[in-house]
């Protein structure tokens, strides 16, 4: 069968969880005759091209210029769709398969591919087509159970707004998207929550934050409307889904997995002298909340062994500032270099702990699976997928997101109890691989091409 999986970046670009996944799923699906194509857009580009990735074919359409931020994801199709269009409607593909909701890969993507008759499955990877804040933490302090209600919503994501009563937010909810893309408003308008009440867009916040909960709203039932099945890859956002309205017989829960990789080694019982090595990997930005691992580190008393290590890249100037002047001369934290996926397993040996402190509802992350792969116990923010894949007390320990104490215990508690964390480590069981992932995303094909075929006449 011939599949188009379709994102909003893709290599050799940098590209994050979603991507990775994919690109070590591909030969797998070709084990159950599933064949692939991937189209992903090209930002900033006017020129569409196609080149072979790792064997498969990468068509590329241009964006250009990239619109703004919509909640409804594109219910205006951006610049440059038309080449996307022409491209889509060459295929002969069995099914069209979507994993992102951005205004460069949403809703018209979606309704071209149902249009054109194919087969429609969308991945819902993050919290992103459903909560105005991104994260799903309800005002930022803890899990929201995902509900989209427009004066609720409204009122978590903008401080401004709580100032209105529910009957102006419903009001203000009701205008429509095709008015406010044509005003040329502040680009702090559009974010995804108020990061400061001196910015100039936070005082135009109030009139537009609730269209904007509606027509992500809109654009979430939309989508339930042209796909034919929605993954989900977590249990958290099947249940997000659900209790939005989406019917259960179009969601399926399909976790994601990683390579098979070579034999565990329990990790081996240290001295007390020897420090606690931990690591820190991925997106270096405040949603990863590195920054809440550091203060938890710094407020250990100093007869504490511990080591930080943080491999990454810094996607934003301001918070890598502010990374590298919380970490000051402290001896005990040091940045280091991003990591190759080659290079991750090797590394990963090195240490005797991988600290995931999200601040939001993330949907793995992967790295928690790359970590138990090495019988590496995972200490990780109380919330979304890491709660889902680290049992407390058993392959790892369980924080609250955002309380640097309990931080600071936890890991003083694993620094001083090296027979703990040797039997968190024995506490890890064989982790998810893409083999199994692909055998069942190969099923759900197979069963919506079934159930979406007409009959002849």
């Amino acid at each position: 069968m011939k599949t188009i999986q379709c994102l909003a970046r893709y290599f050799p670009d940098k590209c994050g969880g979603i991507q990775v996944n994919l690109s070590e799923l591909i030969p797998e699906l070709r084990s159950h005759q599933v064949e692939v194509k991937i189209a992903a857009a090209k930002s900033n580009s006017t020129v569409e091209n196609c080149y072979q990735h790792n064997g498969v074919e990468v068509y590329r359409y241009p964006v250009s210029p990239v619109p703004r931020p919509q909640p409804n994801h594109g219910q205006f199709p951006h610049p440059g769709f038309a080449y996307f269009a022409r491209w889509l409607s060459a295929q002969k593909a069995d099914i069209y398969h979507q994993h992102h909701w951005e205004v460069i890969c949403g809703l018209p993507h979606l309704r071209l591919a149902k249009k054109l008759g194919m087969a429609t499955v969308v991945t819902v990877h993050s919290a992103i087509p459903i909560c105005q804040r991104t994260t799903l933490m309800f005002e930022g302090q803890q899990p929201c159970d995902g509900k989209i209600d427009v004066v609720r919503c409204s009122y978590c994501c903008d401080r401004l707004t709580q100032k209105l009563p529910a009957l102006a937010v419903k009001m203000l909810s009701r205008i429509p998207m095709s008015v406010v893309s044509r005003l040329q408003l502040p680009a702090s308008v559009y974010l995804p929550c108020s990061q400061a009440q001196k910015n100039p867009g936070a005082y135009f916040r109030p009139l537009f934050v609730p269209g904007y909960v509606r027509a992500r709203q809109s654009s979430l039932l939309s989508m339930a409307k042209f796909a034919d099945r929605i993954i989900a890859v977590c249990d958290w956002l099947y249940q997000a889904l659900l209790i939005n309205g989406i019917p259960k017989e179009k969601i399926i829960l399909c976790r994601a997995g990683i390579l098979t990789c070579s034999p565990r080694k329990q990790l081996q019982l240290k001295s007390q002298q020897e420090p606690l090595k931990v690591v820190f990997l991925g997106r270096l930005e405040a949603f990863k909340g590195l920054h809440v691992l550091i203060e938890a580190v710094k407020n250990l008393p100093p007869t504490t062994k511990v080591e930080l290590v943080i491999h990454g890249i810094f996607q934003h100037e301001a918070y890598r500032k502010q990374i590298i002047e919380l970490i000051g001369k402290d001896s005990r934290i040091r940045l280091a270099k991003e990591l190759t996926r080659e290079e991750l397993p090797t590394v990963l040996t090195n240490y005797d702990l991988l600290a995931v402190p999200s601040q939001g509802l993330e949907t793995g992350p992967l790295v928690v699976l790359e970590a138990h792969a090495r019988s590496l116990p995972v200490i990780g923010s109380n919330v979304g997928g890491i709660a889902e894949l680290v049992k407390h007390g058993i392959d790892g320990w369980l924080v609250p997101a955002n309380d640097i104490q309990a931080w600071s215990e936890a890991l003083q508690l694993l620094a001083r109890d090296r027979h703990l964390l040797q039997q968190l480590s024995q506490g890890v069981k064989d982790v998810r691989t893409v083999n199994v992932q692909a055998k069942e995303l190969a099923e759900i094909y197979t069963e919506v091409i079934k159930d979406t075929k007409i009959p002849c006449p």
